[in-house]
């Protein structure tokens, strides 16, 4: 599925709404999927499956809210090679056909 993500977390620390709108969208294409027990969420360039990830991967990724071409994904985020602390991230989403 192809759409425009915006984190709305830093650190685990919830933005503002003048940074969440401030900040530019993720576009690309979204892929939900499980590795071993663990679902994970990933935007990739557009019209690939391969290839390094546009944002960090959101693990546990739980879909919270759905509306009007919008969805609110929540997991956490996790460092390079898992050194170091997770931390909780959302994501807006919003889809578009193409």
């Amino acid at each position: 599925m192809y759409g425009k993500v915006k984190r709305l977390r830093e650190r685990g620390k919830r933005l503002s709404d003048r940074e969440i709108g401030a900040a530019p969208a993720v576009e690309g294409s979204l892929t939900l999927a499980m590795v071993g027990a663990t679902l994970v969420l990933e935007v990739k360039p557009a019209n690939t499956q391969v290839g390094t990830p546009l944002l960090p991967s959101l693990y546990e990724a739980r879909l919270t809210t759905m509306h009007n071409g919008g969805m609110l994904f929540k997991g956490e985020e996790r460092p390079q090679g898992n050194d170091g602390p997770a931390y909780v991230q959302e994501w807006s989403v919003r889809t578009e056909l193409r």
